[in-house]
């Protein structure tokens, strides 16, 4: 379970600069973010967002494929819904006529989560999938969302849930994503109630682990010790 502890999620100047410029770029509009989205699950991305901004018409997606070479699909799939879109590695500014921000660089996951309120993680609306581990999205104080495709990952699903029910909400496909969404954009409590369930439900994770490794550390040492006999 050691990669719950991904620690603290400190941010560095240059980062700090970069989260500044979005967030003016992003000009208080609601979002939300897909992260690690895999080939295919562009589509139901897509489609929720699209439904999405008849409530929301000013609603901004920012949508990170898993892996680089995704990005000409995506892209495609973005034509093909007709959709406003601005590639982060063109550093093209974003419009209020912008729906999509394509995070098409490598690196940059984490930070990102800093300007979202709202993070659902890829890899998980698949069954072919096997989802990715949240951890950071909870650090950062995201309200967490995944698909029902999780794989070993379920294991820090029921850790998380034991803290709190509302740390990680696991969503039985599209149609419940959407439902969730527009509550958590539409419902300021019920997103706050979650982000602040998400960030105290890793805290505790991660000091656990720390603890456990520490004491481990501990024992070795003094096993160590006593077997040179230095301890009694």
């Amino acid at each position: 379970m050691i990669y719950l502890a991904v620690g603290d999620v400190e941010v560095r100047e240059k980062e700090l600069n970069t989260i500044k410029d979005l967030q003016r770029q992003f000009n208080d509009r609601p979002i939300w973010m897909a992260a690690s989205v895999h080939r295919g699950e562009e589509e139901v991305i897509l489609r929720v967002h699209g439904e999405l901004i008849k409530a929301y018409p000013s609603l901004l997606l920012i949508l990170v494929p898993r892996h680089p070479q995704d990005i000409k699909n995506v892209s495609l799939a973005l034509k093909k819904h007709k959709v406003n879109f601005v590639l982060r590695s063109t550093m093209e500014l974003v419009s209020i006529n912008t729906r999509v921000y394509v995070v098409d660089t490598l690196g940059e996951l984490r930070m990102l989560y800093r300007v979202t309120p709202i993070a659902v993680v890829g890899g998980s609306f698949l069954p072919s999938l096997s989802g990715h581990n949240f951890s950071e999205a909870a650090a950062a104080g995201c309200a967490v969302l995944t698909g029902p495709h999780v794989g070993h990952f379920y294991h820090m699903l029921v850790e998380m849930w034991q803290i709190n029910p509302l740390a990680v909400k696991q969503l039985t496909g599209e149609a419940e994503l959407l439902e969730v969404l527009k509550e958590l954009l539409g419902d300021s409590k019920a997103l706050e109630a979650r982000q602040g369930a998400a960030k105290d439900a890793f805290s505790i994770m991660s000091h656990g682990v720390v603890n456990r490794v520490w004491n481990l550390v501990s024992r070795f040492a003094i096993d160590s010790q006593q077997k040179r006999g230095i301890v009694d």
